[in-house]
């Protein structure tokens, strides 16, 4: 009878133990943060990550969705207080836009090819930018495409 109540006894202590464990809360890792103070230094480079390309007709109807795990983009400095990127998925959608920028700033706008906006992210040494790309019907105010891309420094 002993060894049975040592037999309730560690399988109770066991149970409280794995329940006590599963509790445990692992760390988190940082959240993505807008980059308020990113120099130039730190957002040149090539970026990679995924994107989707929504088409439109001229009656601002939805023809096609394309999703894609290869984007990518290419950011260099230009002059004292400029960007240059190139933006897309190779064989279905580029984008090549100027931009003023300086440092601290964590957005970047532009109406060259387009509408551009995007947001600058930062976790630990990582960056992050994610945006899009509005193009339009020549010499009418009609949507015909939407470049939605989140791409992660690379190099």
């Amino acid at each position: 009878m002993k060894t049975h109540h040592k037999n309730i006894w560690q399988l109770l202590m066991l149970t409280i133990l794995l329940i006590g464990l599963s509790g445990c809360k692992k760390d988190e890792e940082p959240a993505w943060e807008r980059c308020t103070d990113c120099s130039l230094e730190q957002i040149t480079g090539t970026y990679a990550g995924k994107a989707t390309l929504y088409e439109y007709n001229m009656d601002s109807e939805l023809t096609n969705q394309i999703t894609s795990e290869e984007a990518y983009l290419e950011l260099t400095g230009s002059g004292s207080s400029g960007i240059v990127l190139s933006v897309g998925v190779i064989n279905l959608y580029n984008a090549n836009i100027s931009a003023g920028w300086e440092a601290g700033q964590y957005t970047i706008t532009s109406p060259s090819d387009g509408e551009f906006f995007a947001d600058i992210w930062q976790k630990g040494d990582q960056i992050k930018i994610k945006g899009i790309n509005k193009r339009y019907a020549s010499g009418f105010d009609v949507l015909i495409s939407l470049f939605d891309f989140e791409v992660i420094k690379t190099e």
